[in-house]
């Protein structure tokens, strides 16, 4: 790895498990900033601004910048401003509306329905640590139009804590939602190819020169995979070293945590 110019790092059951620091990722970040190198901290976890992210890795003693944080809930806004969706119903936290809302969309609390048609332009999933049932039903509703279009922050199914303990994430809720409106969000984020297209023209490197480092193979090492990047899996998150039997999704490198990460 040590040719590569820019790092990828996942957060979650990467870098940290709720609020502890895993072994050995200060040291990493520091010795890459002392080697020239440079990282972004990309992450799948939509339920925090960036700002929010570098306030509490700096609790943790690890210091990055806004810029070097690249959530899926930023890409999604991106997303929407590009496709000129800029008037939308969010599932997600208020934090997550409130990021939305500085990048200049406008969020719905309680969409109306005019002449037949619901006054939004999309409706947006993400992690919702808030979530409850009249939240699901207005989403519900809203989907009931083919025509609505419907966005789901990443399609991770769980997230990682203290403890070995794992919650729902994006990807289970919208599966919840699924049975229910027999519709699919398109999904952002890690595996998909807007995220990681966005740092390499963020940082002005090519795939040759990036290295992704995380701990799910159906995000992380898929979107290395998929997007030509080579991948090293760290087991202190959600995958185990069985899971790479039967896995289609095969990393360039398996360690045990981030401390064994050669630079």
């Amino acid at each position: 790895m040590e040719e590569k110019k820019l790092y990828l790092f996942d957060l979650d059951g990467t870098l940290i498990l709720g609020n502890e620091v895993i072994d050995g990722a200060r040291e990493v970040i520091s010795k890459i900033r002392s080697l020239g190198k440079e990282l972004l901290i990309f992450t799948n976890n939509s339920s925090r601004s960036r700002m929010q992210y570098v306030e509490k890795l700096a609790k943790m003693g690890i210091n990055v910048t806004e810029e070097e944080i690249i959530t899926a809930g930023y890409i999604t806004g991106k997303y929407l401003l590009k496709n000129n969706k800029r008037v939308i119903y969010v599932l997600g936290t208020e934090k997550f509306k409130e990021m939305l809302e500085e990048m200049g969309l406008i969020v719905i609390r309680e969409p109306e329905l005019k002449d037949g048609k619901y006054n939004v332009d999309a409706v947006v999933v993400g992690l919702d640590s808030e979530l409850n049932y009249e939240k699901i039903k207005t989403v519900c509703k809203l989907l009931q139009d083919p025509e609505m279009t419907y966005i789901g922050a990443n399609p991770d199914m769980v997230y990682p804590v203290e403890n070995g303990l794992f919650y729902p994430d994006c990807g289970s809720i919208a599966k919840m939602i699924s049975y229910s409106t027999k519709r699919v969000p398109k999904f952002l984020g890690k595996p998909y190819h807007e995220i990681f297209d966005y740092c390499l023209e963020k940082k002005g490197v090519s795939k040759d020169e990036v290295v992704i480092v995380g701990d799910r193979l159906y995000t992380d090492i898929a979107c290395g995979q998929e997007n030509g990047c080579d991948t090293v899996l760290v087991l202190t998150g959600e995958a185990k070293r069985e899971d790479l039997i039967n896995s289609e999704y095969q990393p360039t490198i398996v360690l045990d945590s981030i401390k064994d990460l050669k630079l």
